[in-house]
C-alpha cells in the first residue's frame, strides 16, 4: 500500500487516469524532459517529498548514490534515478533542483528511496501489453533497467522501470 505525505496534493490514488479502470495502477513521472517512466504502484512502500539539503552526502560512493537519509529512525539511501541510467547527475542539471519526490521501495532487510523531480499521475495499464525494448533502441545502461514499454493513445512511449534490475545495481555496490 502506498502511503503518501500529507503535503502532496498533486498524488491522489483514486485520481482519473487518462486509461481504462482494467489493469495494473502505474506511478508516472518525467526520466528527463521529453520521456516518461512508470513504475507499479504495488511495488511502491511510500511516497514523499524531500529536500536535497536534507540528504547526507556519503564520501566515495558512486555517482547515483546521492546519500543518506533519516526516514522513520532509519538511515535510508537515495539514489539519483536519472543518473542511474546515464543522466547528468542531479546537481549538474540546469536548473538545479532544490527537492524532489522519493519513491521509497523495499529492498531486502532495507528501504531504497529514487529521487525524481515530480510525480505526474497514476496509469493504468494491461501489463501483457507491455512491448519489449529491442536490442539498440537505447543506450545499454537504460536497457537494462527498463522492463518494457507502453504507448499511450497518443503514441507517446512510457517506459515501465525494471524495480529487481535497479535495486540489484545498487546492491552490486553495497557487495564488493
Amino acid at each position: 500500500m502506498v502511503q503518501v505525505a500529507e503535503t502532496v496534493s498533486i498524488f491522489d490514488i483514486n485520481h482519473q487516469s487518462s486509461q481504462p479502470e482494467e489493469g495494473e495502477k502505474f506511478l508516472r513521472f518525467p526520466l528527463n524532459s521529453t520521456t516518461d517512466g512508470l513504475i507499479p504502484l504495488g511495488e511502491l512502500q511510500e511516497v514523499c517529498p524531500l529536500a536535497v539539503p536534507t540528504i547526507l552526502p556519503v564520501p566515495e560512493v558512486p555517482r547515483f548514490l546521492l546519500g543518506i537519509i533519516n526516514w522513520r529512525g532509519k538511515a535510508t539511501w537515495i539514489v539519483d534515478l536519472g543518473s542511474l541510467w546515464g543522466a547528468p547527475h542531479w546537481c549538474q542539471r540546469e536548473p538545479i533542483a532544490e527537492a524532489g519526490m522519493a519513491l521509497l521501495l523495499p529492498w531486502k532487510e532495507e528501504t531504497i528511496g529514487l529521487l525524481i523531480e515530480e510525480i505526474k499521475t497514476v496509469e493504468i495499464f494491461n501489463p501483457q501489453q507491455c512491448l519489449p525494448i529491442g536490442e539498440g533502441m537505447f543506450s545499454q545502461e537504460f536497457s537494462a533497467l527498463a522492463q518494457g514499454y507502453f504507448l499511450n493513445p497518443q503514441g507517446k512511449t512510457w517506459f515501465v522501470l525494471d524495480i529487481n534490475s535497479i535495486m540489484q545495481t545498487i546492491d552490486s555496490f553495497f557487495n564488493k
